[in-house]
């Protein structure tokens, strides 16, 4: 009757603490701690049933079937005492939970393995290191609440909570255990389901006055401090690794702004409640990984300016003419049959590229570069919000003011300034790296064909990025250096076949158009044929190209490369014929000497006057181009020496001259207009 008893009771055992663990914190009372009572009961009632099944199973003279049904309440013992060990670790691992559910949960784990104060304490500290450690290896971080977060709560957290238990809380919770027998205890014998009263009286004296052994005075406060120690170091290596992982995992850096602040308000918080910790040691640590993320994002992007590059490059290599330097006319009919709708922004925006030369191939470069500036822009903003962040505790907590002046100094003065300093030295790096690598292109297709079309496509390049250069004054000088040699090479292309055509105006032996000459002596009073078509030439390949190129610097180097090229074509045409002039002039002495008569013949008169209106037309001419080519702040260059020289070669005097000059310069200021872009 007494062995049956006993496995009766061993049995309810199994269903009370099985009742108990799915209980949780469920409490018709509202107790807060009535999750943390029910593990403990559930442990009381588990190391009830050990000392039956212990008893129940010792009985030599019970047979095996007997034994077969308590064989399998020990196994079942096995998988209750498994489920309490995990509610126990549940309720350690948790970091918001009540401080007493904490002690109550570590007094059950005390009781199921019979565990002094040190023990309780190293198990403790050893679940919440896992726990930190687990927090950085979920595959699937929220990113509401990422395992960094949770790693530095249970941080702050069991530093808290190691120094409310010890030395006195937990050793009196612990001592609490063994005050009286298990079976006097008042939470045991109210459990109905054991039936204690009835069958208590077939419990042996192991049973019935059975106290639970525990150490509860085995850790000293010394210990105590140096275990605290030894786990804070190692579990902000954990942490300052996970994090360091976690932020290399992440690509956003609004995101790692946004866990710097979530860090930093929580070590601040809670950081400096922990006696015997400096705080700033970790908060160093913190800024240093969060740090080192930021940078290397600024880097990362920054970098990704070779993008750029490499769609310049990719655009050359496949260059196909008419075809890659096609541009849309503002006039053509396409533009026309656009939707106007939601406010025309597709008319706009075409009307606009049209107008700045846009091509498919420029706008590709523009769009991949506004992409990137608009990444780079993010960063500038997120630089100026660390800067207005203020990071002073709770009004509740004292601190020196001299320590919130140095923790926010650091935070948000220190911290920007260095990550600005990294964004405008990657910058820096990244445009001179660019600049480098476009001009390295204008070199490799130098003697392309298609250089002249190649320069002009850079050149839009060149001027839509230095439209939205970031404000650093380093940056400002970006492309310059090639901007010169590029329009030398949009003046070369725009003016070869006009200057081609106009060789022949040069070397004229008649002028045209002699007989609107006026005034007496009658002088030219518009320009030659072939020196009018040079200027309307070159207005129209000016459009041509498009009227967005011609700034005034481009215009100037074209005039300075015009002012040239005239200048040594009407030169050498000047030359070669005072050459042959010379020589027939020789002839016709020889001759003259020879039949004895000292007087020049009709014709050769003839040859000279028609020879000095040719002068005087050049010499209008090529006043006319002075005017047309005019360049501020110039000095006296071979173009108007030239002037100067033909002046003297005419005959005419010095009224004469002056009215030429006068005509010239009139009729440019009349026509000025007719030549649009060169004006």
């Amino acid at each position: 009757m007494a062995w049956a008893a006993r496995v009766k009771v061993l049995e309810m055992c199994a269903v009370v603490a099985g009742k108990l663990l799915r209980k949780g914190g469920s409490s018709d009372s509202g107790d807060k701690s009535a999750k943390g009572k029910n593990l403990v009961l559930a442990a009381k009632v588990l190391v009830l049933s050990r000392l039956l099944a212990k008893n129940v199973g010792d009985a030599p003279e019970k047979s095996l079937e007997d034994q077969a049904p308590v064989e399998e309440l020990k196994k079942k013992f096995m998988t209750l005492r498994r489920k309490l060990s995990t509610a126990i670790r549940k309720t350690v691992e948790k970091v918001n939970g009540d401080r007493e559910d904490l002690i109550q949960a570590l007094s059950a784990h005390s009781l199921v393995t019979n565990s002094g104060a040190k023990d309780i304490i190293k198990h403790f500290l050893r679940i919440r290191g896992e726990a930190m450690t687990l927090a950085f290896d979920e595959e699937e971080q929220k990113l509401d609440n990422p395992g960094v977060l949770r790693a530095l709560e249970l941080y702050t957290r069991t530093l808290l909570d190691v120094q409310a238990l010890v030395p006195r809380r937990l050793s009196e919770a612990l001592a609490s255990l063994k005050t009286k027998p298990l079976l006097k205890d008042e939470s045991v014998r109210k459990l109905e389901g054991l039936r204690l009263d009835v069958c208590e009286k077939w419990f042996g004296d192991d049973i019935l006055f059975f106290t639970p052994y525990i150490r509860h005075d085995d850790l000293e406060g010394s210990q105590a401090v140096e275990m605290l120690k030894g786990w804070a170091k190692r579990a902000s290596e954990v942490m300052l690794d996970g994090l360091a992982k976690s932020l290399s995992q992440m690509t956003e850096f609004k995101t790692v702004v946004t866990i710097r602040t979530r860090i930093l308000e929580i070590w601040i918080k809670e950081g400096g409640k922990a006696k015997g910790f400096d705080p700033s040691i970790l908060l160093d640590g913190l800024r240093k990984a969060v740090n080192d993320c930021m940078v290397s994002l600024v880097e990362s992007r920054v970098s990704k300016l070779h993008l750029v590059a490499t769609e310049i490059e990719g655009t050359l290599g496949v260059w196909r003419e008419g075809i890659t330097d096609h541009q849309e006319s503002l006039w053509d009919s396409s533009l026309l049959e656009m939707e106007i709708s939601n406010g025309a922004s597709l008319f706009k925006q075409n009307v606009l590229a049209r107008t700045h030369g846009r091509s498919d191939a420029v706008s590709r470069v523009f769009r991949g570069y506004q992409t990137w500036r608009h990444l780079v822009d993010e960063i500038s903003v997120v630089i100026s919000q660390l800067r207005t962040q203020r990071w002073d505790d709770d009004l509740e907590d004292i601190e020196d003011d001299l320590s919130v002046e140095s923790r926010n100094t650091l935070l948000s003065t220190e911290d920007p300034k260095m990550l600005q300093e990294h964004l405008d030295s990657s910058l820096e790096e990244a445009y001179q790296l660019l600049n480098e690598k476009i001009s390295a292109l204008l070199t490799a297709y130098e003697e392309s064909g298609q250089i002249g079309q190649i320069s002009v496509y850079l050149l839009r390049v060149i001027r839509d990025i230095r439209t939205e250069l970031p404000s650093n004054i380093s940056l400002q000088s970006f492309g310059i250096p090639l901007v010169k040699p590029l329009h030398e090479r949009l003046a070369s292309e725009v003016s070869a076949k006009a200057l081609q055509a106009f060789t022949r105006t040069c070397t004229r032996k008649k002028v045209s158009g002699r007989a609107l000459w006026e005034g007496t002596p009658e002088l030219p009073v518009q320009p030659s044929p072939g020196t009018f078509k040079l200027l309307h030439s070159l207005a129209l390949a000016m459009a041509r190209v498009g009227g967005d190129l011609w700034s005034p610097t481009a215009v100037a180097v074209l005039k300075r490369s015009l002012r040239e090229a005239v200048a040594v074509k009407w030169a050498e045409a000047l030359k070669a014929k005072a050459e042959i002039n010379g020589a027939k002039n020789d002839e016709e002495l020889s001759e003259s000497q020879e039949t004895g008569d000292g007087r020049k013949s009709a014709e050769v008169e003839n040859a000279e006057e028609k020879n000095k209106d040719v002068l005087i037309q050049a010499l209008f001419d090529i006043l006319l181009l002075q005017s047309a080519f005019n360049i501020p702040d110039t000095q006296a260059d071979e173009f108007v020496k030239l002037g100067e020289s033909l002046e003297g070669k005419t005959g005419l005097d010095a009224a004469a001259r002056k009215r030429v000059s006068g005509a010239a310069k009139e009729y440019w200021k009349r026509t000025a207009l007719l030549f649009g872009l060169l004006a």
